[in-house]
């Protein structure tokens, strides 16, 4: 049973582009706009909750077509330009600095305000920045 399932799924995708970082990401955005409408739905009435449920519905909508669209080389293209965009780097970095929380402090370099890493529990240690080679001092 699984073997078929997964066969059926397979040829459903073959020559499409499936799921890629855009298309995953306009999947899990989708919820917010529609968690919003429900919430507006109680204090705005009609017209805010409708618009933000109909984005909900369009950010979910084009995820689909973009995981079943056969123009697979625009389909990369548009992925690689939203994985070089300053958005999508900084979320991907915010989530590292997120899942690294316990094991590390993350400081602004004060003149470059480049992201540095230093491990917790360090006590009071002087931070050099790798790029602009500027000193300064933070409780880890």
């Amino acid at each position: 049973m699984h073997n078929l399932f997964s066969g059926m799924i397979h040829r459903m995708f073959m020559g499409r582009c499936g799921y890629d970082e855009l298309s995953r990401f306009l999947a899990l955005s989708s919820p917010v706009p529609f968690l919003l409408a429900i919430i507006l739905r109680r204090t705005a009435g009609g017209y805010p909750s409708m618009f933000l449920l109909f984005s909900a519905m369009v950010l979910f909508l084009w995820s689909l077509w973009r995981a079943f669209s056969t123009g697979l080389y625009y389909r990369r293209k548009e992925n690689e330009q939203f994985i070089n965009s300053h958005f999508y780097i900084s979320v991907r970095n915010t989530a590292v600095r997120f899942s690294q929380r316990k094991e590390y402090a993350f400081f602004r370099c004060p003149e470059c305000r480049h992201w540095l890493r230093v491990p917790r529990g360090a006590g009071k240690i002087e931070i050099r920045c790798p790029e602009c080679g500027s000193r300064f001092v933070k409780k880890s």
